[in-house]
């Protein structure tokens, strides 16, 4: 019960947050515009957007493009990168020296989604004024190809007085501990080394477009989106591993609309 309540009130702290930053991102001023109706209409065929964003386990960069069905809605074809973290990632430090970098103790693999996705978006409340908002309800599925790439560290092997001997090793569980893991390693050991998921991806979301002028975009999104995977993904040693992972997330986005 007390697991729930907790996570409960973490749910309700992150919708506090979000919807804070996106009262700030739609700080526009409607009073005393003219109407849209009074305006020239442009009719867009395409559209080009890219956005990044956080999620509730990380944070994504997005391209988007879109396709004009009509005045209201719009096919939208989607390319994510995001990384993916475990929820009980603890950050470490070697405690006997300064300025040595800091692990995730227990980290096994650093984890990256690539989402191609198609969608759909309909405008569900259209601005009223140039300098108005409107507000899109959105959907969009596809596969999700996770990277699960190793994580090396630093690895004391003789420490004598202020002298130590460090070798980089990829982590293993059964043989480092905090007594001989001395800090992170180079990101870009064990590229070679990655596996892969594959998976389904899911979205539904709400898009708030408070820009200015019609050719360009200026947006911002939240939502919720799911990845799906065969098995689950070995992230972090000595706890229970997700194939299913459910976030709430919110981005910005900016691009522009053409005609042809």
């Amino acid at each position: 019960m007390l697991k729930f309540v907790v996570k409960v009130a973490c749910l309700k702290t992150r919708i506090y947050i979000l919807t804070f930053l996106i009262a700030v991102l739609l700080n526009v001023d409607v009073v005393g515009q003219e109407t849209i109706f009074e305006e020239k209409t442009t009719i867009f065929k395409t559209e080009q957007s890219f956005g990044v964003g956080m999620h509730t386990n990380g944070f994504q960069a997005t391209y988007r493009y879109g396709k004009y069905l009509s005045g209201f809605s719009k096919r939208i074809y989607e390319f994510e990168i995001a990384n993916i973290k475990h929820p009980r990632e603890i950050k470490s430090i070697y405690p006997f020296e300064e300025d040595v970098r800091g692990y995730i103790f227990g980290k096994m693999n650093a984890f990256f989604a690539v989402r191609p996705s198609i969608g759909y978006q309909k405008i569900i409340f259209p601005k009223q004024s140039i300098k108005g908002v409107s507000i899109t309800s959105l959907f969009q599925f596809g596969p999700s190809v996770g990277f699960a790439k190793p994580v090396y560290l630093n690895i004391i092997q003789e420490e004598s007085g202020i002298s130590r001997v460090v070798s980089k090793e990829r982590y293993d569980p059964k043989r480092h501990s905090t007594n001989n893991i001395y800090s992170r390693s180079s990101f870009f050991n064990g590229f070679s080394e990655m596996k892969i998921y594959p998976g389904l991806f899911g979205k539904v979301g709400l898009h708030f477009d408070y820009g200015n002028e019609r050719e360009l975009i200026k947006s911002a999104e939240v939502g919720f989106k799911i990845d799906a995977y065969l098995a689950p993904i070995p992230i972090l040693a000595f706890t229970e591993n997700r194939q299913f992972y459910l976030n709430l997330y919110i981005a910005i986005f900016f691009g522009t609309r053409n005609i042809d």
